[in-house]
């Protein structure tokens, strides 16, 4: 690599010429001394690169180039001059023209954007490449970029099924030094060495206070152990804590629910009200009264996954609603018991009653709009936090929002929050780019970026100051800022990612579809759900009680 002082020096030396008008060039500026002096003999003389600076120059050019001018001193005479004079700077500036000045000066500029080069180059594996996702991530990087010339951030566009095709890099030791994961797979991986702490380069950092993100637990940190409800409330609520850390908070997920204002006044249904809307009441009237089959429009639009509406449907019928979808004992399904089982037969029954769609006829429902709420065939509709897409395809055709959850006999259903955040690889530790990776998380989980979110919505911020923000809160939809209630309460679900083998145990999730589609009976297909869960909870339970041994003997942060 060619050095400041050697591309200096190969400038100087290039710029020495026998051309007639001298030139001053500071900081981008020229100045012209009028008056040419031919000379029968040039001599050049190497200056040492320090020494050719732009203050010199300026003294150099002005004082001695005035002085020969004044004294109109002959040719012959200039020319001896240059030979007494045997070091000073003086003499070879005095020989240099106009245009070999400007070279110099920009030779030392070249030099100087040089020294810019990026000191760190990171990849990023995100599969957030499209719509309104990836027009936040998009404007994220030119800004990164903009603001942290030293950091150039290489993005990897992953496909969302990034579960396979990670896990052979992390085996192969070619991961991205940072990634947009889950914290299920972060737990299969972090004991095996997969993945480098955080938490004592954020110690250092000014700007880190672990009280400004909600933190659903078990995804950024090991440590937390989201297992027992019943003497611990949603730990989301206190900030990042555990164990040790591993990446910061990206894009949050709240389940919840959207209304179509439109539709429910042309039938003539009032909106729900908050304390008078039960689930089993209230909600299943309003249902009833919006479904019209034949006319394809429905009540409700459900699924078969328990986190997207019946599982919150499960804990809000349950008398005390301290049973997630794992017990304490990391060996069985828990979420049925204690009255449960009463919300997973009320959501299968919403589609064999005709309230909700058929799930072979969502597409046709939905035609050229996507979804059946954006074509405005749905009175209710869930959300997960991402309306970014739903506002396009609906644009002004109906009035629409955010309104109240069902509720059970304890109030309003507790919600599934989560959280998708981007990790600090091991490929980050070995190549000495931690405190790198750290510096970018923080700038993704920050004011600017979490910001740009809340506009472009394809997901939830998950910084406090920005949810509560005016911004956020405005509109389209309406209600946008029912979000802010929602994420504030301390009675949450997860996805209670805090075990080695979760994927595998996610598969009991999958399992819910037969009762929905007609292929079992509700009661055969909660006990589908349960031996699922259970069998892949037995199986790995040494292997849980392993990695929770790992967590517990981290040091801790230094």
């Amino acid at each position: 690599m060619v050095t400041r002082r050697q591309l200096l020096r190969m400038g100087g030396t290039a710029a020495l010429g026998i051309s007639g008008a001298v030139a001053l060039a500071a900081c981008g500026e020229t100045q012209v001394v009028t008056k040419e002096v031919p000379v029968d003999r040039v001599v050049v003389k190497e200056v040492e690169v320090e020494k050719i600076v732009t203050q010199q120059v300026e003294r150099v050019v002005t004082q001695e180039v005035e002085k020969v001018v004044e004294r109109e001193v002959p040719v012959e005479k200039v020319v001896e001059v240059q030979k007494v004079v045997e070091v000073p700077v003086e003499k070879v500036v005095e020989k240099v023209v106009t245009k070999e000045v400007q070279k110099v000066v920009e030779k030392v500029v070249q030099v100087e954007k040089m020294a810019e080069r990026p000191s760190a180059v990171i990849r990023l594996a995100n599969d957030h490449s499209s719509g309104a996702r990836g027009a936040a991530m998009s404007w994220a990087l030119d800004k990164f970029h903009a603001e942290f010339p030293h950091i150039v951030i290489k993005f990897e566009p992953q496909d969302h099924l990034y579960v396979d095709s990670f896990s052979i890099h992390i085996a192969a030791g070619t991961q991205a030094e940072l990634a947009l994961l889950d914290g299920g797979f972060f737990n299969t991986w972090v004991h095996r060495g997969g993945f480098a702490r955080i938490d004592g380069a954020l110690s250092k950092h000014p700007d880190w206070d672990p009280t400004k993100w909600y933190a659903p637990p078990d995804e950024m940190t090991v440590g937390q152990f989201d297992d027992d409800r019943v003497n611990f409330k949603a730990p989301h609520t206190t900030g990042y804590g555990g164990v040790a850390q591993f990446g910061m908070p990206y894009q949050g997920n709240i389940n919840g629910k959207i209304y179509n204002f439109t539709l429910l006044e042309e039938l003539g249904i009032p909106m729900p009200v908050e304390g008078s809307y039960h689930l089993e009441r209230e909600a299943a009237d309003l249902f009833a009264q919006s479904s019209d089959p034949e006319a394809g429009t429905y009540g409700v639009r459900m699924s078969s996954n328990a986190w997207i509406v019946w599982g919150s449907w499960a804990r809000a019928l349950q008398g005390s609603g301290n049973h997630m979808y794992r017990a304490p004992d990391q060996l069985h399904w828990d979420i049925f018991n204690d009255g449960g089982d009463r919300g997973f037969a009320y959501a299968v029954n919403t589609v064999l009653d005709g309230v909700a769609p058929p799930f072979d006829q969502v597409q046709q429902i939905a035609g050229e709009f996507g979804d059946p709420f954006s074509a405005g065939k749905m009175a209710t509709y869930w959300t997960g936090g991402g309306v970014g897409g739903t506002i396009p395809r609906i644009k002004d055709r109906f009035s629409w929002g955010l309104g109240p959850i069902e509720e059970g006999d304890r109030g309003p259903a507790p919600h599934h929050f989560t959280n998708q955040g981007q990790y600090c690889t091991a490929t980050a530790e070995r190549n000495g780019l931690v405190e790198e990776c750290t510096e970018t998380l923080l700038y993704f989980a920050g004011p600017e970026v979490q910001g740009r979110i809340a506009i472009d919505r394809g997901s939830l911020p998950m910084l406090k100051t920005v949810i509560e923000s005016d911004e956020f809160k405005a509109g389209p939809p309406e209600n946008h800022g029912y979000y802010k209630t929602w994420m504030d309460k301390d009675d949450h679900h997860h996805w209670q990612n805090g075990h080695p083998n979760w994927w595998e145990w996610y598969e009991s999730f999958r399992a819910a579809t037969p009762p929905f589609i007609g292929d079992m009976s509700i009661e055969e297909g909660m006990q589908h759900i349960i031996n699922t869960s259970d069998r892949v909870l037995e199986d790995n339970k040494e292997e849980y009680d392993s990695w929770k041994a790992w967590i517990d003997a981290l040091p801790p942060t230094a």
